[in-house]
């Protein structure tokens, strides 16, 4: 059975000239939206009535935490990711309300490109390792997407696939060789 209240992302797939292109859309989930809303806003009302007696400590917590909150509801309604790889890059490029933030990784230095499955508190369903640090990207992209993403790399891009898609030990233990001809 399906969560009707899990998020996804409206996933866009296309390959150009030499690259695969992936822009990434948060699906806006309304109802879950304004219940966000209504708690945060009854929380900082409640909450404001008292503020000289709450701690500085939690009154730093409490504004910190609404204003997440709201840079969320932002991205969820403007932001979106385009995921590139080409023969020499895997680039990153995030906006939101116009703020635009690029991360570019030399494909030498990428690998164990993987689906993720998405915590409680973790939205990124792609993951890969750049040196010895794991980034993570594509917010709520669905299991699916995510498998259509890897296939299409494979296919469309096999030399590519072979690098970013490797573990260090070259075990392959993420893949089971059939040897069929």
């Amino acid at each position: 059975m399906q969560n009707s209240l899990k998020q996804e992302a409206q996933v866009e797939i296309s390959t150009l000239s030499g690259m695969l292109h992936v822009t990434v859309h948060p699906k806006t989930h309304w109802l879950l939206m304004l219940v966000e809303v209504a708690i945060i806003v009854i929380l900082d009302v409640s909450l404001f009535r008292e503020w000289a007696a709450i701690s500085l400590l939690f009154r730093g917590l409490l504004l910190w935490g609404t204003i997440a909150a709201v840079i969320a509801w932002f991205y969820q309604l403007s932001g979106s990711e385009v995921i590139e790889i080409d023969p020499q890059y895997l680039s990153l490029h995030k906006s939101v309300l116009g703020w635009d933030r690029t991360s570019k990784y030399r494909i030498g230095d990428c690998r164990e490109l993987e689906y993720r499955e998405q915590g409680e508190n973790d939205r990124f369903g792609l993951q890969c390792k750049v040196g010895w640090k794991t980034i993570r990207f594509g917010e709520y992209i669905s299991e699916d997407k995510a498998i259509e993403i890897l296939t299409l790399l494979q296919r469309e891009f096999p030399d590519i696939a072979e690098k970013l898609l490797a573990t260090p030990d070259s075990s392959k233990k993420h893949f089971m060789v059939l040897g069929l001809s």
